[in-house]
């Protein structure tokens, strides 16, 4: 891994996780220090960062995470909503068997009764595996790059507002109606709970966001 691809790796992982909250200053010196990466590919990286919307870079004045009003907070969640909506009704008329039998695989490791609980981290993980699989099935890759860029900002939205763990319950579901209307070839209803879905995660989201 380059040093350019590593220093990106943990910028994305530390937004991911609210590590830099909404607003922080990001300083390239403290950085460098850290990690002992050197100040251009650090830039690099913030740079990318920037043009996919996490961080905003201020000429002469350095580099801050995003601090946007709950609007714009409200908005990206609607296009992601019908994004996602969107390809779950794709998924729905394309996918195969095989994909369905991964998909219950992937939702039975979150309902797990063995014991062990999930870990809000590996909800995030295996939540991600599973929303995967629906892109995978509706067989458009360019919508998946898409939607693939947008969980990473969901994501970080949700560890800023509220954190994992309060959709944990209702999530796992809301995923086994997502399944059903799958394995139904419903696309019109497989849209529906998938927005559903999204839907309700905005509504906690935007109600743990200031302003």
């Amino acid at each position: 891994m380059t040093k350019k691809n590593a220093i990106h790796d943990l910028l994305i992982e530390r937004l991911l996780s609210a590590h830099y909250a909404f607003g922080e200053r990001i300083l390239v010196k403290e950085l460098a220090a850290e990690t002992g990466i050197s100040r251009q590919p650090i830039m690099t990286a913030l740079s990318k960062l920037n043009a996919d919307g996490f961080v905003r870079i201020i000429p002469q004045v350095g580099c801050e995470v995003i601090n946007p009003a709950k609007e714009e907070i409200a908005d990206f969640f609607l296009m992601f909503e019908r994004m996602e909506g969107l390809l779950a009704e794709l998924a729905a008329e394309r996918r195969t068997d095989r994909q369905l039998r991964d998909l219950k695989i992937i939702q039975h490791q979150l309902t797990l009764g063995d014991g062990h609980v999930i870990t809000p981290q590996e909800y995030c993980e295996i939540n991600r595996d599973f929303h995967q699989m629906i892109h995978e099935m509706a067989h458009s890759p360019l919508l998946d790059e898409r939607q693939r860029n947008n969980f990473n900002m969901s994501d970080f939205f949700i560890n800023q507002a509220v954190g994992f763990e309060l959709f944990m319950a209702d999530a796992m579901k809301e995923h086994e109606t997502i399944i059903d209307a799958l394995e139904q070839r419903d696309a019109a209803r497989a849209r529906k709970v998938s927005e559903e879905h999204i839907a309700a995660i905005r509504k906690a989201v935007l109600s743990g966001v200031a302003g």
